[in-house]
């Protein structure tokens, strides 16, 4: 190698190494104003606060995690957010976990919603079927695809967060085995599409 190449090289090393302190030390802005602004109440729902189990706590680490049980109509919806910019190991795929506690995937579906396309499961354990949606949102787009999700953040990353604002992954869940009308969830629901 002659020394003009190795002085490139050398060089390259050099500016990888300072962007990797960089992105360390950069702290980026999380989504803690905008999951703030999620409306425990308003016109047709109310919301309590649900505490996280040990379990959930030990998985979400430094992550910022909004649980809550909205009453909605006649229905009972177990909502959880998650940002995961302190945390990025805690935003991952939600099938993993459905699996993880003895959960299948029996079939799913995209879900229209504001700004882009969630995805509804049906799950299945034992005799006990359920449904859950999810996507992930940076509060303009949303979208169900856990591979764009990685791919926004660590542009994000890659832009020290000039690319946009950080995606937080939305869990929905009925609290009983009931099967909701997911399309109407946007006018049911309306916070959640407003942060």
């Amino acid at each position: 190698m002659n020394t003009r190449a190795q002085k490139i090289l050398f060089a390259g090393l050099v500016l990888a190494a300072l962007l990797a302190v960089a992105w360390d030390l950069v702290p980026l802005p999380d989504a803690q104003d905008r999951v703030s602004r999620l409306a425990t109440d308003g016109l047709g729902f109310s919301s309590r606060e649900m505490p996280l189990s040990d379990t959930e706590k030990s998985i979400y680490g430094a992550a910022q995690v909004v649980k809550r049980v909205y009453h909605v109509n006649r229905q009972n919806f177990v909502v959880v957010i998650i940002d995961g910019a302190r945390n990025r190991h805690a935003i991952h795929d939600p099938a993993y976990c459905f699996r993880g506690a003895g959960w299948t995937i029996s079939n799913s579906r995209p879900l229209a919603l504001p700004g882009g396309t969630g995805k509804v499961m049906t799950l299945q354990k034992g005799g006990e079927t359920r449904e859950a949606t999810l996507w992930f949102s940076d509060g303009r787009v949303r979208y169900y695809q856990v591979a764009r999700c990685w791919w926004q953040t660590a542009l994000r990353r890659l832009t020290f967060g000039a690319s946009g604002p950080d995606p937080v992954l939305v869990l929905v869940q009925p609290l009983s085995n009931e099967r909701p009308d997911w399309d109407n969830l946007p006018t049911q629901l309306p916070t959640l599409f407003d942060f």
